[in-house]
């Protein structure tokens, strides 16, 4: 087994430990034919322990895109039935890490938290999956009342919330928060991306969620320690850095989102210790917010 998987006698006694404690008992007779070296394992009760069916995420995006493709009808009822006994990965991310938090002694959990129905995530990934429309009961932010709208679902972001990115019937994407989604419902009618279109470009256009603002070419200056935990920061894909001296860090980034970039810059780590160099527009808007905040305090 160590030749085979190109690990350590450590490592592979860990591993058949692992079988020990999954019910995996060893068979004392082997065959006659096998090497004097060979063990073999027989399931306890004839059952598979569910540790040894769990799908990773790679595994489970790869069946939710053989399910949608050309296949048998027999087929792609078998495929139907493995991924219904399995949690979605976008499932996992909004509802079920909480859970899985609180089982981990050593992990905790910080910040703002959202519900997110579990029933319309399993609709929505879906949808994504299967390029097919979904009708959402959706309350727009500040809006009193939920209304229902048809949206082609291209991809889910995860942020301070989570968002459901789409388009209306073939219009500009845009995001819908998902806890303020109440119902989601497939509607059997498919449709396809615009050409040239993709959801990792787009969402590497922003600097964060929203897409509203125009894009800018942004220069900061990093100062002191700033400079030095900047350097460990990757802000941006489209991200830049030049160390100018000992004490300064100049990072360059390219998008759109400036409301958001502002916030991280307002961050305690950078306070004092960064300057909007380029844009102006960016230089006003920061002057904006803040008086906005002072006329609250």
């Amino acid at each position: 087994m160590a030749r085979r998987t190109e690990r350590s006698r450590a490592t592979i006694e860990r591993m058949l430990a692992g079988l020990s404690e999954l019910g995996l008992e060893v068979e004392r007779s082997p065959l006659e034919a096998d090497h004097h070296l060979v063990k073999r394992w027989k399931l306890a009760e004839g059952s598979l322990p569910p540790e040894l069916l769990s799908l990773e995420p790679a595994e489970k995006a790869s069946l939710g895109r053989l399910v949608h493709s050309n296949v048998d009808e027999k087929t792609r009822l078998a495929i139907s039935k493995i991924l219904a006994g399995s949690s979605s990965l976008a499932k996992n991310l909004a509802v079920d890490q909480a859970e899985l938090i609180s089982r981990t002694a050593h992990i905790g959990q910080v910040g703002p938290k959202i519900t997110v129905n579990a029933d319309v995530m399993r609709v929505l990934e879906v949808c994504i999956q299967g390029f097919e429309e979904v009708r959402i009961l959706y309350r727009t932010s500040g809006k009193p009342r939920s209304a229902w709208r048809i949206v082609q679902p291209q991809g889910l972001l995860f942020s301070r919330f989570g968002y459901l990115v789409g388009s209306i019937r073939g219009g500009l994407s845009r995001t819908f928060r998902l806890d303020l989604i109440k119902k989601a419902e497939a509607m059997g009618s498919y449709y396809e991306n615009q050409a040239g279109w993709d959801f990792k470009t787009w969402a590497n256009e922003s600097f964060g969620i929203f897409h509203g603002d125009k894009i800018f070419d942004v220069k900061l200056r990093f100062t002191g320690e700033a400079a030095k935990r900047a350097e460990r920061i990757t802000f941006h894909p489209s991200q830049r850095s030049e160390r100018v001296d000992k004490n300064n860090l100049l990072v360059y980034l390219q998008c759109a989102g400036h409301r958001e970039l502002i916030h991280e810059l307002c961050h305690p780590d950078w306070l004092g210790a960064v300057v909007i160099e380029e844009p102006g527009e960016l230089r006003a808007e920061m002057r904006n917010y803040l008086e906005q905040v002072l006329e609250n305090l």
